[in-house]
């Protein structure tokens, strides 16, 4: 079935566990539009009360790049209700849905090896995110700790395991 179809990867994941950069080296390699779910976030709003108007506005976004591109990878956290929004909107349109649980432990993710410093407050939301289980979503397709390899080895496992599924 997805061997012909145009997708839509999420890579979803914790804060810190490389969903933008992973997704944009990723899309790059794969010929896919990528798109940072953060741009299309109202961040004059708290997450609760913005996300049915991000989650729209992931979706139109997508569709577009669909128009043009046979995938697009999406940056951004997927919850339960998110995924099964998106998962509708596509299939109603003729398209593909598959998600990448990202991860790793604490103490990797907020490694400042890693090149990128949290607040506390970051911090914070990552504890709190693992322990949500966003680095291991139950409806994910894939999963990779980002931790594992380096950052090269690690965009060259999600290309290796997402090509198949793109046709």
């Amino acid at each position: 079935m997805a061997g012909t179809m145009t997708q839509a990867i999420f890579f979803s994941g914790p804060i810190g566990a490389g969903k933008t950069t992973l997704g944009r080296a990723v899309a790059a390699r794969l010929g896919a539009a990528f798109l940072d779910g953060d741009d299309y976030a109202e961040h004059d709003r708290p997450w609760y009360a913005s996300s049915l108007g991000t989650s729209r506005g992931i979706a139109e976004a997508l569709l577009a790049a669909l128009r043009q591109h046979p995938a697009a990878i999406v940056a951004y956290p997927l919850r339960c209700t998110n995924y099964l929004y998106f998962r509708r909107r596509l299939a109603d349109a003729g398209h593909g849905c598959l998600v990448v649980n990202l991860g790793a432990s604490y103490d990797a993710l907020v490694n400042a090896g890693r090149g990128r410093v949290f607040s506390a407050d970051e911090r914070a939301r990552i504890a709190e995110m693992l322990a949500q289980g966003y680095a291991d979503r139950p409806f994910g397709d894939l999963a990779v700790d980002t931790a594992a390899a380096g950052f090269a080895a690690t965009v060259d496992i999600l290309v290796a395991r997402l090509r198949p599924r793109l046709g």
